[in-house]
């Protein structure tokens, strides 16, 4: 639907005449010159101007925010779409992220000085296109009022395209089609991922995946630590203090980037100026429909289900309403909205709260302690969550590389799906709370506490969180198909440090922001494994630079502790709630 729709943007059939869609290459402060696709009514009024820079082309088969170019022009704006450098139609050499600062502040000078401007410029975009508008803002134009930066990549190695391990399927997938880059193509050698598990080393599986090399892939394998090639566009209190312009976030508690989005909205309201004047959305979104409230951003109709989860009515918002009254405020001086900086649903009660969540709360730390009697190995196991400290205690199992937990067999795993599929093997440890006797919610950042040892230097540690229902469906919750430790950074990502083979040390797997109401008659349920291929790449546990490891792999046996075998540390699961007690179970 969308494709016809655009071709008869470009045929100008029934909604443009010719004067009213056109195409510019704009020069940039370095020389290169940008596409730039602009669509405007026939007015002779000078209007504000909504822009977007996207590497994902401007194309009918694109992905992006054209579709509502009609609607803007019908609300008195210009609408303009922006190639990235490197990308679609525009010269020079992609660079993830690091030039669109600068490119977006030439932009935005140039859209000032058209004839059809008023000088005043807001940004909208999502995913890559929501995370570039903190690089322009920045720069600090002064004709731009505004910014719309939803579905937010985080920091590098923290968040794509390492999200502190590797993040396989998501840097080919990008890089190789999703992204309008050269060299991108849909039609792939090799698309079997047990093939891709065979070859070595991982820095050329480009070329055997996709029969072509994709340079920003090696680029990405040959920096995997936090070094001046990541310091470009990793942002400090500094920058964030630089944003002195309102902002308008949107995101979800099943979007892979809601880390990012909450990061940048704390700072922004932690170190900018203008604090009371940054909006952020949480709701029962995934990473596609956040920024339009849940809905279809190609049919406008509620999202209903997300993986295995049914969204009640009351979850959906105007989100193109609500960004129409943001940019009247900021681009026509109209009343500013009267929202609270923070509306975050809760999933379980299915509720709605307000306030100035995630920067300031009054919640406490609550933890669930790990623990067996025979073994959590399996769902077959006895691993236990409760609220009482365990006594001394350990859980084994083996991780082969050659053989991982497999991410790509059955559904969407990115989304909320109930995971029992999984939950027989043995190379997963299992627990599970008692049954939930009175609610409790969880609500901002969980972690997961480990202390481990490892018979290799190197190693990975993924975890899921489940709510089971009454049905026993194991539902998956959080924001990322999958939460992981490769080991080599569990004490930053600035350096690998590998480990010595069986001693213990210990880790923390953050799995982010969340929010849900853990219902009477359910339980809650972690599991703990070490791979998920290929969302990650499978580590071959050598502790050898991921990216020319040749291998073998080496079997691994992991063990987690319980009952303080080291420096008072237990494995626990940190959550945030005000009501968690030995009452709830």
């Amino acid at each position: 639907m969308i494709s016809i729709f655009l071709i008869l943007l470009h045929n100008c059939i029934g909604f443009f005449s010719l004067d009213d869609f056109h195409t510019e290459f704009v020069q940039m402060s370095d020389g290169k010159k940008l596409a730039v696709d602009i669509y405007r009514s026939l007015t002779n009024e000078k209007l504000p101007v909504i822009l977007e820079m996207t590497p994902y082309g401007r194309t009918s088969e694109s992905t992006t925010f054209r579709n509502e170019a009609r609607y803007w022009y019908q609300n008195g704006y210009i609408f303009v779409i922006a190639d990235t450098r490197g990308s679609g139609d525009s010269e020079g050499d992609f660079e993830f992220f690091a030039r669109d600062g600068q490119d977006g502040f030439d932009l935005i000078e140039w859209v000032a000085r058209e004839p059809w401007s008023n000088g005043k410029v807001g940004m909208r975009g999502s995913s890559y296109t929501g995370t570039n508008q903190l690089y322009v803002a920045v720069k600090k134009p002064k004709n731009l009022f505004c910014i719309n930066p939803s579905a937010t990549f985080g920091r590098p190695l923290e968040n794509l395209p390492f999200n502190k391990a590797f993040y396989l399927n998501w840097a080919l997938g990008w890089i190789g089609k999703s992204a309008n880059l050269p060299k991108n193509s849909l039609d792939w050698k090799n698309t079997d991922p047990s093939q891709w598990l065979e070859h070595r080393p991982l820095y050329t599986l480009d070329e055997f995946v996709t029969d072509r090399i994709l340079p920003l892939y090696r680029k990405f394998l040959e920096h995997p630590t936090i070094d001046s090639f990541w310091e470009k566009i990793y942002l400090k209190p500094e920058n964030y203090s630089q944003i002195e312009i309102p902002s308008l976030s949107f995101t979800g508690w099943f979007d892979g980037t809601m880390y990012g989005t909450l990061l940048h909205f704390e700072d922004m309201v932690r170190y900018s100026v203008r604090n009371n004047d940054h909006f952020l959305i949480v709701g029962p979104y995934e990473h596609g429909n956040a920024p339009d409230g849940g809905l279809d951003f190609i049919t406008g109709k509620p999202k209903k289900n997300i993986g295995d989860l049914f969204i009640e009515d009351n979850a959906f918002l105007p989100g193109l309403n609500m960004t129409k009254e943001f940019y009247d405020w900021c681009l026509k001086d109209r009343p500013k909205p009267q929202w609270k900086q923070v509306k975050a649903y809760i999933t379980g009660t299915n509720e709605w709260r307000e306030g100035l969540f995630f920067v300031k709360d009054n919640l406490e730390d609550k933890y669930l302690y790990l623990k067996s009697k025979y073994g959590a190995a399996s769902k077959m196991g006895d691993g236990v969550l409760d609220l009482d400290y365990p006594t001394y205690g350990s859980d084994t199992y083996e991780y082969n590389p050659d053989e991982p937990v497999r991410s790509d067999l059955s559904k969407n795993v990115l989304l909320p799906v109930d995971m029992n599929f999984y939950l027989n093997r043995t190379d997963f440890l299992i627990y599970t709370s008692s049954v939930v006797k009175k609610a409790f919610t969880v609500f901002g950042k969980v972690k997961l506490e480990l202390t481990f040892s490892s018979n290799v230097r190197d190693t990975d540690f993924v975890a899921f969180l489940m709510d089971v229902d009454e049905n026993d469906r194991s539902i998956k919750l959080g924001s990322m198909g999958t939460f992981q430790l490769r080991t080599r950074y569990r004490y930053g990502y600035d350096k690998e440090v590998l480990m010595e083979p069986n001693k213990i040390y210990n880790l923390t797997i953050d799995m982010y922001e969340m929010g849900h109401t853990f219902l009477p008659g359910h339980k809650v349920r972690l599991a703990v494994t070490s791979s998920f291929y290929p969302i990650i790449s499978a580590n071959l546990n050598t502790g050898n630079n991921i990216a020319f490891d040749m291998g073998p792999s080496i079997k691994s046996n992991q063990t987690i502790y319980y009952g303080s075998p080291l420096n008072g540390f237990t494995s626990r699961i940190n959550f945030k709630s005000k009501d968690l007690g030995y009452d709830c179970f």
